[in-house]
């Protein structure tokens, strides 16, 4: 197979010396060429197994050495090559300490470029057959590993920030960890991370019955920071293709090569994530210290329980935005919500996640005391050391079976999404746990609190 290049070049002129040149070389072939850096690196996540980019000095509007550092952070396993008119030292260098892997003269003949662009390629190839196998080689002992499912009580409680946040923890304590982004519709992880991927969970939906690690390989998106990640369908229309039987296949797929899958719910509930939360080891709401998200909380897992889909005394309620001087204190919530509330609750500090969540590069949270706190709550829910031996998939008491059959006679007699995620009252037997009737007309009542 020939290698693939892609190239940036400022101006028609260039493009056809290049092409000119290409038409030359047996061992390579130009797939594609643009004029600006923008259309550069969108088109280096559009297409496929390329090995090499070429790019010009003079390509713009963005500086070129940005360009070339946002290549290679987005694409870490292509060999960036920059094409330049001056050899000088001050090129090379600027080149390299962007993440360039060399630089190539403007003027080289045909031989020079077959070359470099071979060793270039070879280079490519060595990498991306190392970080694809990262994701295959691992033990397949029959040891699964744990899922944890992470949901929202409501949206813009912080669902996505812990789920990542945890999950690069976990990477740094040397465990092999998958990032899934089941927030169908309005998933985020590509800007959380700063990455481009053309691959997601939709692409797995037609695979059959069994999801081979071929196919993982090919949709995974391999974070050198740290996890793995398989994202959401770019349009969310394509979200309904995920079914509960999808999801099924996909988690226990990921659960038999990774020791920890991390499962981004978001704050809707549907097919897909009620069988994340049904066959998690540990489930997560994760809940502002506010009268809304608690009702939203209680909504939710009484859901669940509902549709017997995980009993509520599984479930594990996370505190964010934590302040000593909130109104509600994590205490508190303990005597509202039927469920586990972790001890360790996420602080309420804004400006320290504005350089990962700006960024998109969780690694560079330097806040103190959000790092102690996510690493605080992974070890409180057994994130940081390998996998025991499989068991029935639950961290607690099992639920009962027929949650997803109920689920689905749910939606298929009228209810949409939005009933589902808890904003229409379902009705309860009064006096049951988390009932309306019973603590939300508590939190109603209490002064100051109501709403």
């Amino acid at each position: 197979m020939n290698f693939r290049i892609l190239a940036g070049m400022p101006t028609s002129e260039t493009e056809m010396v290049l092409a000119a040149r290409f038409d030359e070389l047996a061992s390579a072939d130009l797939v594609a060429v643009r004029s600006t850096t923008a259309a550069l690196i969108d088109a280096a996540g559009e297409f496929p197994e390329l090995d090499v980019v070429l790019v010009h000095q003079d390509l713009g509007p963005a500086p070129v050495f940005d360009a070339v550092r946002d290549l290679s952070h987005r694409h870490p396993q292509l060999a960036i090559l920059l094409v330049s008119s001056s050899m000088d030292a001050e090129t090379v260098t600027g080149a390299m300490e962007a993440g360039a892997r060399g630089v190539l003269a403007a003027d080289s003949g045909i031989a020079e470029l077959e070359n470099r662009i071979a060793r270039a390629a070879d280079w490519s190839r060595t990498l991306r057959r190392h970080l694809e196998s990262a994701s295959l080689d691992l033990p397949a002992s029959g040891v699964r590993g744990r899922v944890l499912a992470v949901s929202g009580a409501k949206g813009g409680v912080g669902t996505t920030t812990c789920a990542v946040h945890l999950a690069y923890t976990a990477a740094a304590a040397g465990r092999v960890v998958c990032l899934v982004d089941l927030d169908l519709q309005t998933g985020d992880l590509p800007a959380f991370l700063n990455l481009r991927h053309r691959r997601s969970i939709g692409d797995l939906v037609g695979t059959g019955d069994e999801i081979t690690p071929g196919m993982l390989s090919e949709t995974l998106y391999v974070d050198p920071r740290g996890p793995h990640v398989l994202l959401a369908p770019e349009h969310g229309e394509r979200g309904e293709d995920v079914s509960a039987r999808v999801a099924r296949r996909v988690l226990t797929a990921l659960r038999s090569r990774y020791e920890l899958v991390v499962v981004d719910c978001g704050s809707t509930m549907n097919e897909a994530t009620a069988m994340a939360v049904e066959l998690a080891d540990r489930a997560v709401v994760a809940v502002t210290p506010d009268v809304p998200a608690l009702r939203g909380a209680q909504r939710l897992m009484g859901m669940w329980e509902r549709l017997q889909v995980r009993a509520q005394q599984d479930v594990y309620a996370l505190v964010t935005r934590h302040s000593r001087k909130n109104e509600i204190q994590p205490d508190f919530l303990r005597h509202l919500l039927n469920a586990k509330v972790l001890r360790t609750p996420v602080p309420a500090s804004y400006r320290g996640l504005e350089p990962g969540e700006n960024n998109g590069d969780p690694t560079r949270v330097t806040d103190e005391g959000l790092r102690k706190a996510f690493s605080r709550l992974a070890a409180e829910l057994d994130l940081l050391s390998p996998p025991a031996q499989p068991g029935n998939g639950k961290g607690g008491t099992p639920t009962p079976p027929g949650g997803l059959s109920a689920l689905r006679a749910g939606l298929e007699g009228g209810l949409s999404t939005r009933d589902v995620s808890g904003f229409v009252h379902a009705s309860q037997e009064p006096g049951r746990p988390g009932a309306t009737g019973g603590s939300q007309r508590d939190l109603g009542g209490r002064g100051g609190f109501g709403g």
